[in-house]
């Protein structure tokens, strides 16, 4: 399972119990966990170890199976599959709905067997939405595990998330995306 998890939210909860009801075990890889206070990224890679362990704890779901690693951004995109192996435990299996993972999953020469999720929530469950959200002072507390709010509140996250967007506007709605990532 990779994504940035900014925040981690209900569907990557969900998707980690889709995952572990078919596989021994779960590798949970943090992607462009160099990144960090910026709108897009608003929390560090510990920050989301953080968010995920203690969420994971919380819905009872056996930590000796997880593995939870940081994954650094890479510039170059073609050897991105490699760096996952040089990087993570050995795998096999790759779920994912991302167009641009199954593209690069494609051009590998390595075999995976890539299985698409259920998505739970797609539209409120959406790292993006929960940060607007946040910063319109919208419902968001819903859409997250309570540990995931519980910490976001301790770190005075919602505060952090508003100043990144004012200070990242490039004169209208639109956040600068540097890195220019999502």
């Amino acid at each position: 399972m990779v994504g940035r998890f900014q925040p981690f939210h209900n569907g990557h909860l969900n998707l980690a119990d889709q995952i572990l009801d078919d596989c021994e075990e779960l590798i949970i890889a943090i992607g462009s966990s160099q990144f960090n206070y910026t709108f897009t990224n608003p929390f560090t890679a510990g920050e989301r170890i953080y968010f995920i362990h203690d969420s994971l704890a919380q819905a009872k779901i056996d930590l000796k199976r997880v593995y939870i690693v940081p994954i650094l951004n890479l510039e170059n995109n073609a050897i991105w599959v490699q760096h996952l192996r040089s990087m993570l435990p050995k795998f096999d299996t790759i779920y994912s709905g991302n167009k641009f993972v199954l593209e690069l999953l494609s051009r590998s020469s390595e075999t995976f067997d890539v299985r698409t999720p259920k998505f739970y929530d797609e539209i409120n469950c959406n790292g993006t939405n929960i940060r607007m959200n946040i910063v319109m002072d919208k419902e968001w507390k819903d859409y997250v595990p309570s540990a995931v709010y519980r910490i976001i509140s301790e770190l005075d996250g919602t505060h952090r998330i508003k100043v990144l967007f004012e200070s990242q506007r490039d004169g209208a709605d639109d956040i600068k995306q540097y890195p220019d990532i999502k």
